[in-house]
């Protein structure tokens, strides 16, 4: 079961305009065909998607105000709602409470031609309290008494802020991402023989009636059984203890590191701790590689990490989106990030890519850069292009790739003839003197930045200016888009 589609209006920075983002989805083969990457300035709404989808599981303990745009009345409505797609029957079956089965099935919609499962998901300012289920033969939402919690047991959301508390970084309870990771690298455990042995020696010291422990408890079951039997004389109590699943032990679980001075991992900066966490990410990544037929979740789980790169360096960040990618081949994994360091794989192109902007007027604006009107480039997405239209930081590498672009279009193989070229033929002035090897001439601004990128070692000419290099890229983009 993975998310198709979100849609939020009205939720924080996100206006009365409904903005709707349709995820890329794993295939179970393809490096990164389950990541989802957010780019964007700071506040253009990249994080504040986690939180609508955080909201939309498990509510808040905000007032309405506070998570509510500041700017809509109070007739508007807020929500967020997410369509879930895959085999949502068999999550059902197998991790909805059996009385819930039946009201959760009688929700799940298909396509035309019903080879595609959904279920709709709503949590509104109407009441954030109640849980909307989307009845598709009715057009309209509904909300079934006491289904919250159960809903919640059908899939995990696993965040990592980038402002989390240290604490939880380090925790390993059964709902934190550290426990829900280890949980999955350790599964196979259940069946090995030393699990076998464990849960015999377990049932032998607390249920066996010949075992010390279970001796003195039938002595507090009979003084227990006496009382009780007075209220009701056919009833019988007897304590009976349930094996303890693996990831129970998980909750007690401490990492002591050893740095000059060992201590907890809860006592070490937020940094490292943090680090802990993405690092168990990377091996549980291997132990899918390693032991392929883990790959099919327990339950669906939906993991969200902001700002990744944080206490990374740059090698680091490029292994963690290894991991990430190979993560991502069966798991639905979402990415808020500044890094250009996440876009320098190659197989980061078989990701779904969104763009956050905001407008004048702070609107905020998404784009789905692998929608095939984005880019101007055969290759497009590049990390350069996506840099410039995110945070309009022209780089040189993206000047590179705009001047060669055109070049190659403009079937002009030495530089002199395409400078003639863009002076011509698009029209862009000759404004710079080059010198070169004692001799000046005058070429455009864009071949002008071109030669101090590929001939650094000629210092004749005076640097350009960032000013320079971004009016440059814009020349090239008008130029490019002119020929098509």
């Amino acid at each position: 079961m993975f998310i198709k589609t979100l849609q939020i209006q009205n939720f924080k920075c996100f206006d009365n305009e409904v903005k709707s983002l349709d995820f890329n989805i794993p295939d179970g083969q393809t490096l990164g065909s389950g990541l989802n990457i957010f780019v964007g300035d700071n506040n253009s709404g990249k994080s504040t998607i986690f939180e609508g989808v955080d909201f939309l599981r498990d509510n808040t303990s905000k007032d309405l105000k506070d998570i509510k745009n500041k700017k809509s009345s109070n007739d508007d409505e807020m929500f967020v709602e997410v369509i879930f797609t895959g085999k949502i029957t068999d999550v059902i079956d197998n991790f909805s409470q059996q009385n819930k089965k039946e009201v959760f099935k009688k929700y799940i919609y298909k396509n035309e031609d019903e080879s595609e499962e959904y279920f709709k998901l709503s949590r509104s300012s109407k009441n954030i309290k109640a849980l909307q289920l989307w009845n598709n033969d009715e057009s309209k939402f509904k909300n079934e008494a006491g289904i919250d919690a159960p809903l919640k047991k059908l899939f995990e959301t696993n965040f990592v802020w980038s402002d989390t508390n240290p604490n939880a970084q380090a925790s390993f309870g059964s709902t934190t991402i550290c426990g829900n990771l280890l949980k999955e690298i350790v599964k196979k455990f259940e069946e090995t023989e030393d699990y076998t042995n464990f849960s015999s020696q377990f049932h032998k010291t607390f249920n066996d009636e010949e075992s010390g422990l279970r001796k003195e408890l039938k002595q507090i079951e009979e003084k227990t059984q006496k009382i009780f039997s007075e209220q009701f004389s056919d009833a019988k109590i007897s304590f009976h203890f349930d094996e303890l699943k693996i990831d129970s032990f998980f909750k007690n679980t401490k990492v002591e590191v050893d740095d000059g001075i060992p201590t907890y991992m809860e006592e070490k900066g937020s940094g490292m701790q943090r680090s802990v966490a993405l690092a168990l990410l990377q091996v549980y990544a291997e132990e899918l590689v390693k032991h392929p037929e883990n790959q099919d979740a327990v339950k669906p789980f939906f993991l969200f990490i902001d700002e990744p790169e944080i206490c990374l360096h740059p090698q680091a960040q490029m292994k963690l989106l290894k991991a990430i990618l190979e993560l991502s081949k069966t798991k639905q994994i979402f990415i808020a990030t500044h890094s250009p360091y996440f876009f320098k794989n190659p197989d980061f192109k078989n990701t779904g890519l969104f763009l956050f902007k905001k407008d004048e007027n702070q609107k905020v604006e998404i784009s789905n850069i692998k929608d095939e009107n984005w880019g101007i480039l055969p290759w497009s997405p590049s990390w350069g292009e996506i840099n410039y239209h995110a945070y309009d930081l022209p780089t040189v590498e993206f000047h590179n790739e705009l001047y060669g672009y055109l070049q190659e279009l403009s079937g002009k193989t030495s530089i002199s003839e395409f400078d003639n070229y863009l002076k011509n033929d698009k029209n862009i002035a000759d404004t710079k003197s080059y010198q070169r090897n004692g001799n000046t001439e005058t070429i455009t601004l864009c071949s002008y930045i071109r030669n101090q990128i590929h001939h650094p070692e000629n210092t004749s000419n005076t640097q350009y200016t960032d000013e320079e290099l971004k009016k440059s890229v814009d020349l090239l983009i008008g130029a490019i888009k002119s020929n098509s």
